[in-house]
């Protein structure tokens, strides 16, 4: 018999909502997560989009409402760092990082996503040392000074209007030719005099001795180049799926997101993907929340089924 009837890889929405509906319906579940429980969700101070909440609720209070609801019914949460899965002849394993592994009869993947790096001179220099990717997080160190935040998204605009707050100006760069961003998160970016958007350009190195100095742009329609003092450097230009350790156990698409289909199973009895991770993602807390749900009740079927 197996350790576990489920274990859940990812401990943020999509994780915490599928092993609601597991434990719910009285399947022994085991959660495995890495980091913090609730997932990324934790470090955003505000989510304004998540249905419920007219007024937004911070993303620690959601992600520890989520966990509460789902310990509440019997699911039970490691902190661990999965290394690797295996399936053959009907069996599945978990393996962790500390040498303990787990077996079970289905798994659901849900590991998020981890920020996308610049891949620019500097960046890993600097990184813990004036480059961040989490302004609720590192934000402070950086009050009165002067911080770029790279990425022109929802995420990133969020990010600079946070800082907006701490910092003596914020410049947000956005490699595209328009910030991509909602328009209500464009307007308040617009409206708020700390903030300065540069679009159409993109960071070539984060240049300094001990500290940050200043940051290389180069203007990408005509390669214009220039540089700009700044403190520090908020990199937020996208989230890459964290399935290094799934390449061969389970189909991933060009992105290197796990493959599944309208009930979130892969291609292999018993193992189902959900939330950020999977082919398609629009990467929304709701919808995370959403195919964790839907994964839930696979898994319920697939195990019924064995029976």
């Amino acid at each position: 018999m197996p350790d576990w009837d489920a274990v859940i890889i990812g401990g943020g929405p999509a994780g915490l909502t599928a092993g609601l509906y597991l434990s719910r319906g009285n399947r022994r579940t085991l959660l495995i997560e890495k980091g913090s429980v609730g997932g990324y969700i934790m470090n955003v101070e505000n989510i304004e989009n998540y249905p419920g909440f007219s007024e937004g609720v911070m993303g620690s209070v959601l992600g520890m409402e989520m966990k509460n609801q789902a310990t509440k019914y019997g699911l039970k949460i490691e902190r661990n760092e999965v290394m690797a899965v295996q399936a053959s002849d009907g069996s599945k394993s978990v393996m962790c990082m500390d040498g303990t592994s787990y077996t079970a009869s289905a798994i659901i993947i849900a590991g998020g996503s981890v920020p996308r790096k610049l891949g620019i001179p500097g960046e890993d220099k600097f990184r813990g040392n004036g480059v961040i990717n989490c302004a609720f997080c590192d934000g402070g160190e950086f009050v009165d000074r002067v911080l770029a935040v790279c990425g022109g998204g929802d995420a990133g605009i969020t990010e600079a209007l946070y800082m907006a707050n701490l910092a003596s100006r914020v410049i947000l760069i956005e490699a595209m030719p328009e910030l991509t961003a909602t328009a209500i998160l464009q307007d308040r970016v617009k409206n708020n005099p700390k903030i300065e958007v540069y679009c159409g350009v993109k960071v070539e190195a984060i240049v300094g001795d001990s500290q940050i100095e200043a940051i290389e742009l180069v203007n990408e329609g005509n390669g214009q180049k220039e540089s700009l003092k700044v403190d520090g450097v908020l990199v937020h230009v996208g989230l890459d799926p964290n399935t290094d350790y799934l390449e061969g156990v389970v189909p991933l698409d060009d992105r290197k997101q796990v493959i599944v289909n309208e009930s979130m199973e892969t291609e292999i009895p018993g193992i189902f993907a959900a939330g950020d991770i999977r082919s398609g993602s629009p990467g929304q807390v709701s919808t995370a929340a959403g195919d964790g749900a839907t994964a839930g009740m696979a898994a319920q079927r697939f195990l019924q089924q064995l029976k």
